[in-house]
């Protein structure tokens, strides 16, 4: 009976909150969300508009939209700015009014509204709704508005009326190359008489290969397109002069050629556009330039263009290892006469097994420390040929091998400096015996360890086949000190 009684209840629990949620929430949900839509000023689906007109006395804007994109119509035909259509159109048909001045028998001239001086009017392929824009309210911070040809007289904010009065150029497409940046597998940087010639090999690798031929500098060539494929025009000539040569582009300063699978881009850059206030700091001009083969000419941003050297030397990748420090499953470092041995388990956990056993090392340590070898770069090469003996590499002092995973063979670092070498003003060791003398007492002095000013440096395999690299010697410091903490780990 009692367990009778108990499911009664449950059912009566569960017949109780099925109507509380569908009749108090879900059902004010409804009728708040509709009640919210009524309030606004447009009864459109945002979705479902093709066409919007904007309306002064300056003249007539339409946009349309025939497919997936918006184009600009009038007064010129061109592509629209997506963003820029996208959020005209979302505040036209979020917009509510302040309130409600007159629900009919209003006097429109008296408000401004005979002759309106802007209008919005928003269409889908079945339905068109205007509003109409009139005069100011005293305290000129509303406007009078009408919508169609109904009766009542609203106040709206006047911020909603000057984030729908667009000018042309506010909703056309600034862009200029049309050529994604991740599309790109070829460039051509020409500035005066230096000229550069860059080709994607395989993915993420670009090489240099006029005026010579070596690998570039991934990330400056990656910043260097991504600029580029960003530049937005700040001014568009549609009808450029033809007299002389105003802009410059008869005979371009500069050419930036980019391409890709069945396309090709050249931008040129012409003479300065205006004059750069001699206060701004680091301040670029903008210039004119325009797509090899078009007519409209552009000003864009000087520095969007700057990002793409036309120098080999500052294109030229100077990393020593080329590894992703996320692919080396084992490391094996041996230096000041002493070896450090980590691996990594399948659980991604790296341990330490020489000099001593450590286990579940921190990942930051190993990663941080593959990093910053990673991230060496090379002061200069040495001439192909040089003497093993006169780098120190015959007998060097580090050894760093790096095992890739599916890799047979590591890549080594061997690295070898002159053991007399040592940085002007650094101290000199203490020895035992002195400590003793000066103290009294008998102390373990560390065994620090000189930095040398450079460091000669050698690969395999790397693409610079045989070649004997100089760095600078600061990078031992702190690789000591991420080995030290290794061995300190408990």
């Amino acid at each position: 009976m009692k367990l009778r009684n108990i499911s009664i209840y449950l059912i009566i629990l569960v017949a109780l909150g099925a109507y509380v949620y569908f009749v108090e929430i879900k059902h004010k949900k409804e009728q708040q969300a509709q009640e919210e839509k009524a309030a606004k000023i447009l009864q459109l689906e945002k979705d479902k508009v093709v066409r919007v007109e904007l309306k002064t006395s300056d003249g007539t804007i339409e946009l349309q939209k025939p497919g997936e994109s918006w184009v600009l119509t009038s007064p010129i035909k061109t592509g629209a700015d997506q963003i820029a259509v996208g959020s005209l159109i979302h505040s036209a048909l979020d917009a509510k009014p302040e309130k409600v001045i007159l629900e009919k028998d209003a006097n429109w001239d008296e408000f401004g509204l005979d002759k309106p001086a802007f209008t919005i009017t928003l269409a889908t392929k079945d339905k068109k709704t205007e509003v109409f824009f009139g005069a100011t309210n005293p305290s000129k911070s509303s406007y009078y508005a009408r919508v169609d040809e109904q009766p009542k007289l609203l106040l709206v904010a006047d911020t909603l009326k000057n984030s729908l009065n667009k000018s042309p150029y506010d909703l056309r497409d600034k862009s200029i190359l049309t050529l994604a940046a991740e599309d790109v597998d070829r460039v051509v940087v020409s500035r005066g008489q230096e000229s550069v010639e860059l080709e994607l090999q395989d993915k993420d690798k670009w090489l240099l290969t006029k005026p010579e031929r070596f690998r570039a500098k991934q990330s400056v060539i990656e910043a260097g397109l991504n600029s580029l494929a960003a530049i937005k025009a700040k001014e568009i000539i549609d009808e450029p002069k033809t007299d002389g040569d105003p802009y410059g582009l008869d005979n371009p300063q500069e050419s930036i050629t980019i391409g890709g699978k069945n396309i090709e881009q050249t931008l040129q850059i012409g003479k300065a556009a205006g004059e750069v206030k001699a206060s701004a700091p680091g301040a670029t001009p903008n210039f004119y330039a325009k797509i090899k083969g078009h007519d409209t000419v552009y000003v864009i941003e000087g520095r969007a263009i700057k990002a793409l050297k036309a120098d080999a030397k500052e294109l030229r990748d100077r990393a020593v290892v080329t590894f992703n420090p996320s692919d080396i499953e084992k490391v094996e470092i041996t230096l000041d006469g002493k070896t450090w041995l980590a691996t990594q388990g399948p659980d991604k956990v790296w341990s330490l097994e020489k000099p001593e056993k450590k286990d579940k090392l921190d990942n930051w340590a190993i990663s941080g420390m593959l990093w910053s070898l990673k991230d060496l770069e090379w002061k200069s090469i040495l001439k192909p040929g040089a003497d093993p003996t006169s780098t120190q590499l015959s007998n060097p002092q580090l050894v760093a091998q790096f095992f890739k995973k599916g890799d047979k063979d590591p890549i080594v670092l061997k690295a070898g400096w002159p053991q007399e070498e040592q940085k002007k003003n650094e101290p000199a060791e203490t020895s035992i015996d002195d400590k003793k003398e000066t103290t009294g007492k008998t102390t373990a002095v560390p065994d620090e360890k000189k930095t040398p000013s450079t460091v000669s440096v050698s690969v395999q395999p790397h693409e610079e086949e045989n070649a004997i690299f100089v760095l600078d010697g600061n990078f031992l410091e702190r690789l000591r000190e991420d080995l030290q903490k290794l061995a300190e780990k408990k």
